[in-house]
């Protein structure tokens, strides 16, 4: 029985609605930690966006995300001085850096 479908399949064969939809390997880090991102960050996130309507690295105006100075993991807060406006291509470079080892 397919767990997502509530239906019978084959034995031995996967569900046939479920094989065409492409699923994460992976899912996010962040999304399994319980209360990482919860309703005081989407607030203080939409602030730190307000106030700052631009990307600070490359100054885009277009989709914007909050990225913590100090990283969670690290003891950093989701306090508005922790927090830095990018678009979501500058965050994502970030981080891949971040888990290279180079840090800005």
């Amino acid at each position: 029985m397919c767990p997502r479908h509530k239906r019978l399949h084959p034995l031995g064969k996967g569900c046939p609605l479920c094989q065409g939809a492409p699923r994460r390997k992976h899912p996010s880090k962040n999304t399994r930690k319980a209360g990482a991102y919860d309703y005081q960050w989407q607030k203080v996130r939409a602030e730190a966006i307000a106030l700052q309507p631009w990307c600070l690295f490359c100054g885009k105006t277009t989709d914007l995300t909050g990225d913590h100075i100090v990283p969670l993991k690290e003891g950093g807060t989701n306090s508005l001085d922790n927090i830095r406006v990018l678009c979501r291509s500058c965050n994502t470079r970030r981080e891949n850096d971040y888990r290279k080892g180079k840090r800005y």
